[in-house]
């Protein structure tokens, strides 16, 4: 008996946690579209101002079919003085619409450039956005959201023809890629209202890399006090502010439209999607709108977040829908910054886990604070520490990443930033394992003058050495805007160094990386998440002049592993057309590397032949 009490109880619980899993079709409160005819007219209601949610009229125009597969589209005429003063703005998607009392749908469109300001909007049929709550109404745990582009560490930035075989057309595998390339801006003329994301001010060259990356996700960047609203709670109901904060704290991202229904801990919005990204985990929260600015193209909503309401678990073509209560936690974001006038900034904020925005959100929240306490641009030297610290988890051989490096030129000084941020993105995007980035620290220390270098010349005292032997190396430097200076260093051969010629590179840090990628390209391509994180840990100082000696000899990488001298008869295994993969040529042998430090950060290349001789002079 005790059993079978038991077991009614779980299924009791069962149909209790089902009943709030979905929102229930009820014909007294919502109009199916069936309903819906042309010339009907009805009320809307969204937040002009405040957090108070005030009506404007409309007339139903049209029905259309499949504006989109199984999205039907009512279209209407609104009328009323907030209304016409704005028209259909961005940010009032999600605006509930009813007739005769009834909840008919969500207003979710209008196009640009309308002659009137009482213009054409379309609605999304409430049974449409219902639906999607019949998708679930739990968030996916393992949500990573998805990846729009790559953009990772490697990042040469410079060219250099200078070195000893040219590396144009190699095609990385690594899978670790550069910073994104520049996006031509979107124009089109496209009837679904884009979501605005109220963002900390930042510079104008900042704006313009931001804008055409999020239109990828139809997402409209407006300067403004993302993060600043005058009250911290606003009420949950329709008509009222739904979002989600990408970034908070000293810098801020607020993406938001409106909430369309409220029933229990359940809430549907947009009209459309966010994201798209179908069962998410994503955080949502109330805002408050600062004002609506009009414009004759369209008109935005300008809003910021109040506090966090709950978690988005539904993101589909018609609607968002989430469950009010907790939210998912953030990446916490710790600067701590050094200005030229020696003064200390501690500053913080907190990055939205999202395996397409978390890193793009830190680096530019990071170049913002800077920004605002020092430059954009102009002579500056600056020194960068960052350490990404991950959650521990088994077989993680090392939970941190740390970046340690000087940076100097007369443009922004974020390139800096995006070097040190950079593997956020690989660990995020990873396909080996799934890592959870615990904070992020960045230590900044900034001097307003230029200290580069370029490699102009370099020279050796003779061109046959014996193993074993010391090679003095001369190298002249053009500090900008200085004359040349001489910088000596050395690097001995080994004793086991073959006989021949071989050559002897000077180069920078970044030249460096790229030629050892050309070199051996399977070293970069790691097999697990402890062989990436060693790869990201990879870097040679940016101050430093790279000396390498190194053969034309080819060698293998297996597994991550180079071999370098390896008997024909291995290769020719190795090398075989019945297997690919597991190892892969490389199109030389490093025999020797040294250092010479400098106080410039350096730029170029040059290279010598010599000949390694045991019977040289």
């Amino acid at each position: 008996m005790k059993k079978v009490c038991f077991f009614g109880l779980i299924a009791f619980c069962l149909m209790t946690l089902e009943s709030y899993g979905q929102i229930k079709w009820d014909l007294a409160k919502f109009m199916p579209l069936s309903e819906v005819k042309p010339g009907m007219k009805g009320e809307a209601y969204t937040v002009f101002s405040d957090t108070k949610a005030e009506k404007f009229n409309f007339e139903v125009v049209s029905i259309e079919y499949n504006f989109s597969p199984q999205w039907h589209v009512i279209w209407v005429q609104g009328s009323g003085e907030n209304y016409e003063r704005t028209g259909v703005a961005g940010g009032m998607s999600g605006s509930p619409g009813y007739i005769n009392g009834r909840l008919m749908g969500a207003l979710s469109l209008g196009y640009f450039n309308q002659r009137e300001y009482s213009n054409i909007a379309g609605f999304t049929p409430i049974e449409s956005m219902i639906d999607v709550t019949h998708r679930g109404m739990t968030p996916k745990l393992g949500y990573r959201g998805g990846r729009l582009f790559n953009y990772g560490t490697d990042v040469v930035g410079e060219r250099n023809d200078m070195l000893p075989f040219s590396t144009e057309g190699f095609a990385n595998e690594s899978g670790l890629t550069g910073i994104p390339p520049a996006f031509s801006t979107v124009t089109a003329n496209t009837a679904r209202l884009e979501v605005p994301i109220a963002v900390s001010a930042m510079s104008h060259k900042t704006m313009e890399f931001l804008t055409p990356i999020l239109a990828k996700y139809r997402l409209h960047p407006l300067q403004a006090a993302g993060g600043s609203s005058p009250v911290k709670n606003a009420p949950i109901e329709p008509g009222q502010i739904i979002g989600t904060e990408f970034a908070r704290g000293d810098f801020s991202m607020f993406g938001y439209g409106t909430m369309t229904y409220v029933e229990n801990n359940q809430v549907i919005g947009f009209g459309h999607s966010a994201f798209g990204e179908g069962n998410v985990n994503l955080p949502i929260s109330g805002g408050y709108v600062h004002f609506i600015l009009p414009s004759i193209s369209r008109s935005f909503k300008v809003a910021g977040p109040t506090r966090p309401i709950g978690t988005m678990v539904q993101d589909r073509q018609t609607a968002i829908a989430g469950v009010l209560g907790s939210s998912p936690n953030y990446i916490p974001v710790k600067a701590n910054i050094e200005t030229t006038d020696g003064r200390k900034y501690p500053m913080q904020f907190d990055a939205m886990r999202h395996q397409g925005f978390s890193a793009l959100i830190t680096m530019l929240g990071a170049l913002n604070l800077l920004d605002s306490v020092e430059m954009s641009t102009g002579d500056h030297t600056i020194n960068v520490n960052s350490v990404i610290t991950l959650k521990d988890q088994p077989n993680l051989a090392s939970r941190k990443i740390v970046h340690d490096n000087v940076y100097s030129s007369s443009f922004s000084p974020g390139f800096a930033l995006f070097q040190a941020l950079s593997p956020l993105s690989d660990l995020i995007g990873n396909s080996y394992a799934k890592v959870s980035v615990e904070q992020v620290t960045l230590n900044l220390k900034l001097e307003d003058q230029r200290k580069t270098a370029v490699i102009e010349a370099l020279r050796i005292n003779k061109d046959r050495y014996r193993p074993g032997e010391v090679i003095e190396v001369t190298i002249t430097l053009r500090p900008y805007l200085e004359s040349p200076i001489i910088q000596t260093g050395h690097i001995t051969i080994p004793y086991d160094a073959p006989e021949g010629l071989i050559s002897l590179l000077a180069t920078s840090a970044t030249s460096y990386e790229s030629f050892q990628r050309a070199r051996a390209p399977m070293n970069y391509r790691p097999t697990d998440i402890n062989q990436l994180i060693s790869l990201l840990q990879r870097g040679e100082s940016n101050s430093d002049v790279i000396i390498e000696l190194f053969t034309t000899e080819r060698g293998m990488t297996v597994k991550g592993q180079e071999f370098s001298n390896l008997p024909l008869s291995v290769m020719s295994v190795m090398s075989t057309a019945t297997q690919v993969g597991e190892g892969g040529n490389t199109l030389g042998t490093t025999i020797q590397v040294a250092n010479i430090p400098t106080t410039y950060v350096i730029s170029g290349s040059r290279f010598v032949r010599l000949t390694i001789d045991y019977n040289a002079p």
